[in-house]
């Protein structure tokens, strides 16, 4: 059975990131991110990790914006778990945190499904960054993020989404 949770012992965040970053650098289509930047989201509640008898199976970060707006990304679902239950539920979790997100994606079938499933919306890239007082935009400006989004944008289009949590 697998767990998800944001809230972790504060003994465990050091080996949680060390185990995220090494699953990480297999997979290199996933963004780098710090061990820092990992601790500090943990320590924030931030971060759904996903565990199946203690091990990392997946991961999915809330980073905090401007406005109440904040930024989904830095996904990983091992292969074997992708059967979209793990991604569900670690989806809902954070969005429960802040009563809008911003989010991008390069895979059609996945916007497609937050649209339908989440009520998530296409957006353009100036709306996005509108939404999240230009924190979408700053976190992309460090070296190591522009090498991944010149990465991910010369293999794919980028597509746009927000979310606003109902009755707002």
């Amino acid at each position: 059975m697998v767990d998800v949770g944001t809230v972790f012992a504060a003994e465990l965040h050091e080996g949680l990131a060390a185990e995220i970053r090494s699953i990480a650098r297999a997979h290199p289509e996933v963004s780098e991110r710090s061990a820092r930047q990992l601790r500090r989201a943990l320590r924030a509640d931030r971060l759904a990790v996903a565990t199946d008898d203690g091990r990392v199976v997946g991961w999915f970060l809330s980073e905090s914006g401007m406005g109440g707006a904040h930024e989904l990304g830095y996904l990983f679902v091992e292969s074997s778990f992708r059967t979209g239950e793990v991604f569900d539920r670690m989806l809902a979790q954070l969005l429960e945190i802040e009563r809008r997100a911003v989010a991008v994606t390069f895979r059609p079938g996945l916007a497609d499904w937050l649209e339908r499933s989440y009520g998530f919306e296409r957006a353009s890239l100036g709306s996005v960054i509108a939404l999240s007082r230009g924190t979408f935009l700053m976190r992309r400006l460090s070296p190591v993020r522009l090498r991944a989004v010149a990465r991910h944008t010369s293999e794919a289009t980028p597509i746009y989404l927000t979310w606003t949590r109902q009755g707002l």
